[in-house]
């Protein structure tokens, strides 16, 4: 009788060791999966993240009141007390070829020109010209060439070159060629005779208007008076006055 008790005993002791210890690690492990459950403990820093952001996202945000704003006060440059200096140009660093000014083209006579000339009112000069030629005989030359010896003793007056030209039809860019070739003769003899390149104007105007009356193909050199320079003010401002010679 004995004998069959003792592995009874043992296995019953067994088997109430084991029981509890399993049922504790059920419990501990699913705790907080459980619905009603305690959650789990957080940490520190994180809970107090927690509650400031809550905080900030319950609390409504107010507008600050607005501050007075006080007036700006723009800042006038000083003015200085003189002007500045004027500025120098240095003279160049390399030299500069000056140049002679170039000479008029040659004009030489053509002897079958039939070309010539006459003395306009207001001591002006008229070369008449055959239907699209620009050639010159030798009178008509040697009139030009005496007429700017002449115009070179008077500085004060300037010679301006009208040009005029024509030819059948409607073309208009040829009549113009053949007034600009005649202006550019007149104006070399004149350049050869003496007078200034800057006292010649050379205009060359092709057909003439149907109502000039004057020859279609001529070159009309016309005297005028160059513009005199006004001599400066004084520093009072008042122009100054030129005495009366007696």
């Amino acid at each position: 009788m004995n004998r069959p008790l003792l592995p009874l005993l043992s296995f019953s002791a067994v088997l109430a060791c084991s029981l509890p210890c399993a049922a504790f690690a059920q419990v501990t492990s699913n705790l907080d999966n459980l619905p009603g459950g305690k959650p789990a403990p957080q940490p520190a820093h994180h809970a107090a993240t927690h509650s400031s952001h809550t905080k900030t996202v319950a609390t409504p945000t107010q507008a600050p009141a607005p501050a007075s704003v006080a007036p700006k006060h723009e800042t006038v440059p000083a003015v200085p007390a003189a002007p500045p200096p004027p500025v120098i140009l240095p003279p160049p660093f390399v030299p500069v070829a000056l140049h002679a000014p170039t000479p008029a083209d040659p004009v030489k006579p053509v002897p079958d020109a039939k070309s010539s000339t006459s003395t306009l009112s207001g001591g002006g000069l008229r070369i008449l010209f055959p239907s699209g030629e620009a050639s010159l005989n030798e009178e008509s030359i040697k009139a030009v060439q005496a007429f700017g010896a002449e115009l070179k003793n008077h500085p004060e007056q300037r010679a301006v070159l009208l040009a005029y030209a024509t030819l059948p039809g409607d073309d208009i860019s040829m009549p113009r060629r053949i007034a600009l070739a005649r202006a550019l003769s007149i104006r070399s003899l004149l350049i050869q005779a003496g007078v200034a390149t800057t006292r010649i104007y050379p205009r060359a105007l092709g057909r003439p208007e149907k109502t000039d009356t004057s020859p279609a193909d001529r070159l009309d050199i016309e005297l005028q008076s160059n513009p005199v320079s006004t001599s400066a003010a004084p520093a009072s401002g008042t122009p100054s006055e030129k005495k009366a010679t007696p």
